[in-house]
């Protein structure tokens, strides 16, 4: 059912509920309608509910819900706090929204969230995501996720740490999965947030977009999994509106008497019309694949490394600090489960 632009709309049908096989509703430009009907929550199989630019405040707990899109929703103050219990979202978007304070915990389900330009966000829940106090993912939950605070200028400090905590947790949680699983491939994780400071976790750091860690003898085994990496992009006051898309990149070069492998792994990327302001923080996890594919390089073993972060088509804009850290499946880098719990159950209690 697609309603979009109809910006005389005021109120919906009592009885929308019953349209029992409705898959998809959208209601974009509806600039008058306030509020859906409460049993829009026994739809079994709406998928998709577009509301961007509308004057709806909350939202029916519909379960089979998998997107929804409030972006340009000027009525919105705090999103409600039942958001953790749509076990089905997987994707929410809320660009633009200009009076957004606040944001509740996320569903465990969700794999995309973009808040651009919610230039009033000011707090985040902490723990950000809900039920994120056990190492393993379990079956609701996806692997791959991407949240994205770009030109959120006005969080707290607490939500920006909320956010690097979830990014750090995330990072340890695919460790273990993509070790356990055997996935050998991929990007599966980034975010970014407005910021200036590379995140205290990462254990190699640099001024610049160069870092070449002094690694550990034996730092690359078996139990090694993955690899967290983290920019700092300044961009330029005089960047054109006009490009609005760019990646953030990382090339990595591993070397060892046996020869050199050289690739690029990607940290996080934004399609957005518009300038982005102020300095950014990105934040990404991708896998260990190309090392341990020991049939196609001619290296085994690598023991130096020179990482050099880059931005695409963003040629004014620069990484100003970066950051990596070896992420191991076990207590290697990796803390033990039990550890793990322990010390983020006490930092979701405000104890640390």
């Amino acid at each position: 059912l697609n309603m979009e632009g109809c910006t005389e709309l005021e109120s919906l049908p009592k009885r929308l509920g019953k349209q029992k096989a409705l898959q998809e509703l959208v209601l974009s430009g509806c600039s008058k309608l306030e509020s859906v009907p409460t049993d829009v929550k026994d739809m079994k199989h709406l998928r998709l509910l577009l509301l961007d630019g509308t004057r709806i405040r909350k939202i029916p707990k519909i379960k089979s819900l998998k997107c929804l899109c409030l972006s340009r929703n000027i009525a919105m103050v705090n999103l409600q706090d039942n958001l953790k219990d749509f076990s089905n979202l997987k994707c929410l978007v809320m660009k633009n929204c200009e009076n957004l304070r606040y944001l509740p915990s996320l569903p465990k389900c969700l794999e995309y969230l973009n808040v651009y330009g919610c230039e009033r966000l000011e707090s985040v829940e902490n723990p950000l995501v809900a039920d994120r106090l056990t190492l393993f993912l379990d079956r609701s939950e996806e692997l791959r996720s991407t949240f994205l605070f770009t030109n959120c200028h006005n969080l707290f400090q607490d939500a920006k740490d909320s956010i690097s905590t979830y990014a750090k947790w995330k990072c340890h949680r695919l460790a273990v999965e993509c070790y356990e699983q055997d996935i050998v491939s991929g990007a599966f994780f980034n975010t970014c947030y407005p910021g200036y400071i590379v995140p205290s976790w990462f254990d190699h750091q640099a001024v610049g977009s160069v870092l070449e860690p002094r690694l550990e003898p034996h730092w690359y085994n078996t139990m090694l999994s993955g690899i967290a990496l983290c920019a700092v992009v300044s961009f330029h006051e005089n960047q054109d509106p006009i490009i609005g898309s760019f990646s953030v990149k990382c090339t990595l070069q591993f070397e060892n008497e046996d020869g050199s492998l050289r690739f690029d792994c990607d940290i996080g990327c934004l399609n957005e019309p518009g300038m982005i302001e102020a300095d950014h923080v990105f934040i990404g996890y991708v896998t260990c694949s190309r090392l341990k594919d020991h049939h196609s390089i001619p290296i085994h073993h690598p023991t130096t490394v020179k990482m050099q972060f880059h931005l695409t088509d963003a040629c004014k804009s620069k990484v100003v600090d970066c950051g990596f850290r070896l992420m191991y499946t076990q207590s290697r880098g990796c803390l033990l489960e039990e550890e793990v719990n322990a010390n983020f159950t006490k930092l979701y209690l405000g104890l640390l």
